[in-house]
């Protein structure tokens, strides 16, 4: 890959709030980042290359998460909690579904995000407005970061690529390497408790920009349960946290799922952002 699904996150998340952060009141307290016990050990290669083989079984996936982001600059704290539905496939084609939240989980704004691999329809339900991009647009805007990188993070791998991977004809070294995460002391393994439950953690470090991306993953399946992104840039602290609630492999899907069609009345605008700011 061009540039690693980490190194995407970081300047997704840099892009879509350097503009805003200042014009944002305080909120209450972001998140902690999750609280474990961390034992160092050698680094669970075969269970990180069984979760990649595992999670790119498929080129086509229905994935609900749970998504809590927040920055923290100046004493001022940005936070915002969300839920995703998003069918995804192969060739940049995906369709989601994105409900904001309030403090008490109540829904804020719902939105839709459609793709057919070569532009993307931005749809506010609460503004009745709609925006259509090229995908690269899209990608490059940094926007899809709220639509989840669990549900989006394969779309830009090649399908020969997923298919040698998914198949086991490459060695884990290649495997790795295929993904950027081959290089020695940039990925570090633990065995770590969260609410009670055992989880496999990679993390990999970014050596340019100094953050954090890791993996969560459940050891008894080699399933991906949850991602975390922290750093600190610019004099901002951000955290981004994905619970993956489930994750579906070839879920059915119909001539229209990677289709826009606008509802009677709404208008049609030149760029709309996914965000309610």
């Amino acid at each position: 890959m061009n540039r690693t699904i980490s190194t995407i996150a970081f300047i997704s998340l840099i892009t879509l709030l350097g503009s805003t952060v200042n014009a944002i009141p305080p909120q209450n307290t972001p998140p902690q980042p999750t609280t474990t016990n961390e034992t160092t050990e050698k680094i669970d290669l075969v269970l990180l290359v069984k979760s990649i083989t595992s999670f790119l079984q498929s080129d086509r996936h229905q994935t609900e998460s749970e998504i809590k982001f927040s920055v923290s600059v100046k004493g001022t704290n940005i936070g915002l909690n969300l839920k995703t539905n998003t069918v995804a496939q192969s060739r940049k084609k995906f369709r989601s579904e994105i409900t904001f939240l309030d403090s008490t989980e109540a829904s804020k704004s719902g939105n839709l995000v459609v793709s057919d691999g070569k532009q993307v329809w931005v749809y506010r339900a609460d503004l009745k407005q709609y925006a259509v991009t090229s995908y690269q647009e899209f990608y490059d805007s940094g926007q899809w970061i709220f639509v989840s990188i669990g549900a989006l993070s394969f779309l830009d791998l090649p399908e020969a690529e997923r298919q040698a991977i998914a198949g086991g004809n490459l060695s884990d070294k290649d495997a790795l390497e295929s993904l950027g995460l081959a290089s020695k002391g940039l990925i570090k393994g633990y065995r770590r408790m969260v609410d009670g439950e055992s989880f496999y953690v990679y993390n990999y470090k970014d050596p340019k920009e100094g953050f954090t991306l890791s993996g969560f993953v459940q050891p008894e399946t080699a399933d991906l349960k949850q991602i975390q992104v922290l750093g600190k840039t610019q004099g901002m602290d951000i955290q981004y946290t994905e619970k993956i609630l489930s994750r579906i492999a070839n879920p059915v899907i119909s001539a229209d799922t990677f289709t826009f069609s606008p509802p009677p009345g709404t208008k049609k605008v030149k760029s709309l952002s996914i965000t309610p700011f």
